[in-house]
């Protein structure tokens, strides 16, 4: 989209507003640049449908809306005065009329998030060369995926020195190695992405191409590919005591290597090793069987009869997309999840809405906000059980009841003249202890479709030709597909990672990961985890790139403070992490995901939740702003 001038972007604005602007968006960005709030009527106000914001007017009210809007804008547009700073009070009387006052909390966090221009709020403000300009000093990255980028970029900036080490032989992590059909981000795109990296995402939910092109141009712009060590596995890290440094042991074509750095950073994430299931003769089958995350596009489906085991987030993305080529699908399912209904889901944005996003100043970054804004009145709450309420597997509180009820209602008026896909459809769980999946109804109309069976049965073994359930009946497959997840709580393996003391790492957590707000482990110094344990966002209205970007700008802190101090180590104490991880697991149990006893990729086998985050992002924010010198240990 080419930004028009001055001229005829006024010429154009109404025109442009009627058939591309959203009123709750165009009301902030009009009262943001004309500094008129009295466009901000409590009548006006949004309310959230299924997680998004929209007013309910009257057609002529609106049309009376637009129009007073856009000659607002004009006239704006026309005096050439440049936007005004989104100060705090901008932002806050802005999204207390939008989400109300407990948006508060919120407010400084959006205030990075809507980045204005070329801003970087969250650039180091300091360098090494400052600092500490003659101690050498070097950062290992492990992971070249959303988190590892933007670590590497934050080094660069702080003028440390890195090496990004990256198994694979490009940049973009899930992005580059989940090609199934139908990929897509389940977060509005404009909200997946850096906040100082805006783009003009053509679709409101990006596809695996434009996400993977988006996170490598990035990556390009700020010479990451330059300082990466591509097909180089890292196999190893033990902490030399003596030389206060990480000894990385490395593997690539070459044979393997040992580099050192003064301090390493884990971007491996929580999702990059497919799971399998346990399941007896999963090696006899004798046709095609991958995993979605290893999708075999050579593998022939066309007319074949596929079975797909499992019904996460992936399969529901790539079911629909095998079921229109294949000849029969059966999806063999434990549990079911529910659906949240996304009507934009495969959309792409009117071209008058992509023409708003990139000529009428700050309407991309309100858009982005109005996004963000769900985080006040977001779904956190409604998961949460209520000790007062009468809980059950079918609800925790009232407020998770009118959730489950809404989100029935919306299924079943799909499935009226079809009830024997209730089961398959409608979750014998509350809302939340499963992931919520997105849906604008084409899973359900994949459900529908007469060559597609759901399985609830369970498995017994897998054969040469197929599956046998434990009813016995024998279901003769040509291509079997695993939709299975990653083995999410097996963190930084099947790396040996070593600390002080000889301390093995997989030892020392066993079946339980834990880290101080997901990043630091005591007697790993100089460590950092990005995505590490208890960092995982469902329903809190963000994405993990805004929580790699907080965590980025963390570590930035900790070296910044191991440097200041002229200290060889840093590690977190005990007794902070221990502290932080026990009320981590007392909230955890309240929210639906940890309270219900259904299975989940958020629990470890012993059933503690060890994925998710289970405070809002605005105390993530808080957390993570101010790197606290006391909460560690320095030598």
């Amino acid at each position: 989209m080419t930004v028009t001038d001055a001229a005829e972007t006024v010429a154009l604005l109404e025109e442009h507003i009627r058939a591309g602007a959203e009123l709750p968006v165009l009301l902030m960005t009009t009262a943001h640049l004309t500094g008129d709030y009295a466009l901000l009527t409590p009548g006006r106000r949004p309310g959230v449908v299924f997680g998004k914001l929209r007013c309910e007017v009257e057609p002529d009210e609106r049309e009376a809306i637009l129009a007073d809007c856009a000659e607002r804008l004009r006239g704006f547009l026309a005096a050439g005065a440049p936007v005004p700073p989104l100060t705090f009070d901008v932002l806050h009387r802005i999204a207390a009329w939008a989400v109300g006052k407990e948006i508060e909390p919120f407010v400084p966090l959006l205030a990075e998030e809507m980045v204005l221009g070329s801003q970087d709020p969250r650039r180091p403000g300091w360098s090494k060369a400052r600092i500490a300009p003659d101690r050498p000093f070097s950062v290992g990255i492990v992971g070249g995926g959303e988190s590892g980028i933007i670590a590497a970029i934050r080094l660069a900036q702080a003028g440390i020195p890195y090496t990004l080490y990256e198994k694979n032989a490009a940049l973009g992590g899930t992005w580059l190695e989940n090609r199934y059909p139908g990929c897509r981000v389940d977060i509005n795109s404009y909200v997946y992405s850096y906040a100082s990296a805006p783009a003009a995402w053509p679709e409101y939910f990006g596809q695996q191409p434009e996400v993977l092109a988006y996170l490598q141009d990035v990556a390009r712009q700020h010479g990451v590919e330059e300082r990466t060590r591509f097909g180089c596995a890292v196999q190893a890290a033990r902490w030399d005591e003596a030389a206060s440094a990480w000894e990385l042991r490395l593997a690539d074509d070459g044979g393997e290597a040992v580099r050192t750095h003064q301090a390493v950073i884990f971007a491996v994430g929580q999702l990059n090793r497919p799971a399998l299931p346990d399941i007896p003769g999963r090696d006899d089958f004798a046709g095609p069987a991958f995993h979605s995350a290893r999708w075999d596009h050579d593998a022939a489906l066309d007319g074949k009869d596929v079975g797909v085991i499992g019904t996460g987030a992936s399969a529901c993305q790539f079911i629909p997309k095998v079921a229109e080529r294949a000849g029969s699908v059966r999806v063999f399912a434990r549990t079911t999840t529910w659906l949240l209904p996304t009507p934009e889901l495969h959309e792409a944005l009117p071209d008058s809405a992509l023409w708003l996003m990139a000529n009428l100043p700050a309407y991309r970054q309100w858009y982005r906000a109005s996004m963000l804004m769900m985080q006040g009145p977001g779904l956190l709450d409604r998961i949460t059980h209520d000790p007062a309420y009468p809980a059950s597997e079918r609800a925790i509180s009232e407020s998770n009841d009118a959730l489950r009820a809404s989100l029935q209602g919306w299924i079943e008026a799909q499935i009226a003249d079809r009830p024997d896909l209730r089961d398959a459809l409608i979750p014998d769980s509350p809302v939340g202890a499963k992931r919520i999946l997105r849906d604008n109804g084409s899973w359900i109309r994949a459900l529908r479709r007469d060559n597609l069976r759901v399985v609830r049965t369970r498995i017994e073994r897998i054969v040469p030709d197929g599956l046998v359930t434990t009813d016995g009946e024998h279901h003769r497959l040509d291509a079997l597909i695993y939709g299975t997840g990653f083995q999410a709580a097996r963190f930084l393996q099947p790396m040996t990672i070593t600390g002080r003391g000889g301390v093995d790492l997989h030892e020392h957590w066993g079946e339980n990961p834990r880290a101080y707000l997901g990043l630091t482990v005591p007697n790993f110094p100089n460590m950092f985890v990005m995505y590490g344990p208890n960092t995982n966002l469902v329903v809190h209205g963000g994405s993990i790139i805004l929580f790699s970007e907080l965590s980025a700008k963390y570590i930035l802190g900790a070296i910044r403070c191991l440097l200041d101090a002229d200290a060889r180590s840093l590690e977190v104490r005990g007794d902070i992490h221990e502290t932080y991880n026990a009320r981590v697991d007392a909230t955890n149990a309240r929210r639906a995901w940890g309270w219900s006893g259904v299975s989940s990729w958020y629990k470890n086998g012993e059933g503690r939740v060890t994925q998710n985050f289970p405070f809002t992002i605005a105390e993530y924010w808080q957390r993570t702003d101010r790197f606290e010198p006391g909460e560690y240990l320095l030598r």
